[in-house]
């Protein structure tokens, strides 16, 4: 039997999706936009090879967002993102759950780990810094590409599966 795999955290505004509040198309509209939850939403093209990577060999992931849980379900529900109740973590969790939840785990985040969003976090998870894998912010005007970030993906992952080999019992 293989070993189990470290959890991976992903972040949802800027980082799989960008989304702004909207009842109606905003003029202009953003690109390949659809509208969800009273917000003008898009997806970041790279987002389903991003999670796929991610979910690879069994690995469990999770939303883990500062957005409402209700907005982060809607979102993952309308773009097939396939998170559902059991995997998304809003900003009500991470503010209020247990610190230390995943030590062994990744962050993947559009923001820094010295910014106060990330630090909330890796205080929630309990990671350090080098465990937060930060991919290009994906918002207007340019939408930049997540590519580059995709191609070293599967090597950060077997180090985080190393890393997870060599760690004492305790600490998984």
């Amino acid at each position: 039997m293989p070993p189990k795999k470290e959890p991976l955290f992903i972040d949802l505004d800027e980082t799989l999706i960008y989304a702004r509040e909207a009842t109606a198309p905003a003029e202009p509209p953003l690109r390949n936009s659809q509208f969800a939850a009273g917000h003008e939403i898009v997806v970041r093209p790279e987002a389903p090879e991003l999670l796929r990577l991610c979910r690879a060999g069994g690995r469990q992931v999770f939303l883990f967002t500062r957005a409402f849980f209700g907005f982060a379900l809607t979102a993952s529900q309308t773009f097939a993102l396939g998170f559902d109740e059991r995997t998304i973590f809003s900003i009500a969790m991470i503010l209020n759950c247990r610190r230390g939840l995943c030590p062994g785990a990744a962050l993947i985040d559009n923001r820094p780990p010295h910014t106060e969003s990330t630090q909330d976090k890796m205080e929630a998870l309990g990671i350090p810094p080098e465990q937060v894998w930060v991919i290009p912010s994906f918002e207007p005007p340019h939408f930049p590409s997540a590519r580059l970030f995709l191609l070293g993906l599967p090597h950060r992952l077997a180090r985080l599966d190393r890393a997870a080999q060599t760690r004492p019992a305790r600490n998984r």
